[in-house]
């Protein structure tokens, strides 16, 4: 079985990582800090969760275990602290003959391909329901044609502070930061593996909706298969550059970093 794995950035800094391995794959997504108030890089520290999950997953723990384990053991070799520590989507695929699991903490996703056809997507968008109103409050300037314009960048930094303050608490959102308890409201599924016929993880940049002829993640895995992930990226990252102003797709930037990991179980 040969896994496919391709990566882009949006811009000059790429701060998703992906980790794959015997029976597992791993997707992460550092957290853009628009102020850039943090210490530390989030690809840093997406990177640092990544290995040390590629070194405890192979050994069948419960992956929010896992992931847990890795938040604290990253916080205490780094001393990092709440203020000023990055933080990052974790999404987790691991497989053995008979099943495969599935694990999404905050906005990245998995995506389960049947082989009846069907597909079962997965992620964990509480962190849209905990800030709706002040993300809704730059779509809808981007649908009234006002672009990337420094109003825009100040309402990004709006939302940045509100996501701060329901950051990984009840009635908030969860994801990897400083707190291992995080770990243990990430989104988790079984699945028999025999029913299975491919698993894709993508950061929240890789969305089908924007792909110039995918609708589905079907879609998106035969374009993988048949041409590499790295052509699915890029004609995600034309069609972005199609639309420069947000007005077809109401995204908070022009260019998100894209990544994506194919697993193909059949």
């Amino acid at each position: 079985m040969t896994l496919l794995a391709g990566t882009l950035a949006g811009n000059s800094h790429n701060q998703d990582r992906y980790m794959i391995g015997e029976g597992f794959a791993v997707v992460l997504d550092g957290a853009t800090s628009v102020a850039g108030d943090r210490s530390h890089d989030p690809g840093w520290f997406a990177g640092r969760i990544g290995e040390v999950l590629a070194r405890t997953l192979p050994g069948g723990e419960p992956i929010p275990e896992l992931v847990a384990g890795a938040i604290a053991e990253v916080r205490d070799a780094d001393r990092l602290i709440p203020e000023t520590s990055p933080t990052c989507t974790v999404t987790v695929a691991r497989w053995s003959g008979d099943t495969v699991e599935t694990y999404a903490l905050c906005d990245s996703t998995i995506a389960v391909l049947h082989r009846d056809g069907t597909e079962s997507v997965y992620f964990d968008d509480e962190v849209g329901d905990a800030v709706g109103q002040k993300r809704e409050k730059y779509r809808a300037r981007l649908a009234r044609g006002h672009g990337y314009d420094e109003a825009h960048r100040d309402l990004l930094i709006e939302l940045q502070k509100e996501q701060a303050r329901w950051r990984n608490r009840p009635g908030g959102y969860y994801v990897a930061g400083t707190d291992p308890d995080a770990a243990y409201h990430g989104v988790v599924g079984t699945v028999e593996r025999t029913g299975v016929t491919a698993l894709l993880l993508a950061t929240d940049g890789v969305d089908p909706v924007r792909h110039p002829r995918a609708g589905t993640w079907w879609d998106l895995y035969t374009e993988a298969v048949d041409h590499g992930p790295d052509k699915v990226l890029h004609d995600l990252h034309a069609a972005e550059a199609a639309d420069p102003d947000g007005l077809q797709w109401a995204r908070s930037k022009r260019h998100d970093d894209k990544t994506l990991v194919v697993v193909p179980l059949t």
